[in-house]
């Protein structure tokens, strides 16, 4: 039994050194990259630092607009895009004291939206926004 558990433990460490020697490769290619681009290897991965803003302004935009309610294009924009990809027109509602609501516009009216699809469009809700802000940031200038 010790002989099986030595064998696993050898066989896991030896994948994590394979993962490390690949992320230090990865890596080195990476600044490689960034010198013959002419970019200081010093500075940040401008992709990263990119990527955390994005995340930054998209979580902003979903607390403050979507939860408080707004006519914001943008949230607007964000409703439209949510409603294409869970098959069906939502609108979001505040109720007093409550959390933001997603209900489906049906032929009655507002209507609550199945389980699963309101399960999908919380999901997609959050990509939703993430997009449409990665869309609509500009890119950092270089320097020159």
């Amino acid at each position: 039994m010790a002989d099986a558990t030595a064998a696993q433990l050898r066989m896991m460490l030896q994948g994590y050194e394979q993962q490390l020697l690949a992320a230090r490769r990865l890596a080195r290619l990476r600044m490689r990259r960034r010198m013959a681009a002419g970019d200081d290897p010093n500075d940040p991965d401008p992709a990263t630092r990119r990527h955390l803003m994005v995340e930054k302004v998209a979580r902003e935009l979903y607390e403050a607009l979507l939860y408080t309610g707004s006519d914001n294009p943008v949230v607007e924009d964000i409703r439209q895009e949510l409603g294409r990809e869970v098959g069906q027109e939502v609108q979001f509602t505040y109720p007093p004291g409550g959390r933001l609501r997603i209900v489906g516009q049906g032929p009655e009216g507002l209507e609550p939206l199945s389980d699963e699809t309101l399960r999908a469009s919380r999901n997609a809700l959050w990509r939703v926004t993430r997009k449409k802000v990665d869309e609509s940031m500009l890119d950092e200038p270089e320097a020159g």
